[in-house]
């Protein structure tokens, strides 16, 4: 399997996540502080230039405020011809979220 911070679906997953960043409304320099690093290595990653590994991926996603599941979720249908509209996209994740939420209280997991 290659390995290249150049695959086109790499992209578009980066792509996807500065989408749902900026519909967040969370700036690059809030998302650093979160993560306890620099502006420039979150600018790195979203342009590809540094590739993000699964833990790191959980990072962000957690300091976006979003179930790390639910948002590789709405990815793999966003990629299918889903909407690039940002409310939508919002939308799919809170329902998403709560219905994972919801799932996770009746199982009685933490």
């Amino acid at each position: 399997m290659m390995r290249s911070i150049y695959d086109d679906e790499y992209r578009r997953l980066l792509d996807f996540m500065l989408q749902v960043r900026e519909a967040l409304g969370i700036t690059q320099t809030s998302l650093a502080r979160r993560l306890r690093t620099t502006q420039s290595y979150v600018s790195k990653c979203e342009r590809g230039e540094r590739r993000i590994d699964v833990i790191e991926y959980v990072r962000y996603c957690d300091a976006l405020g979003v179930d790390a599941a639910v948002l590789m979720d709405v990815f793999l249908d966003h990629r299918l011809g889903g909407t690039d509209d940002r409310a939508v996209i919002i939308a799919t994740l809170l329902r998403k979220s709560r219905r994972r939420w919801r799932a996770r209280v009746q199982s009685g997991a933490n």
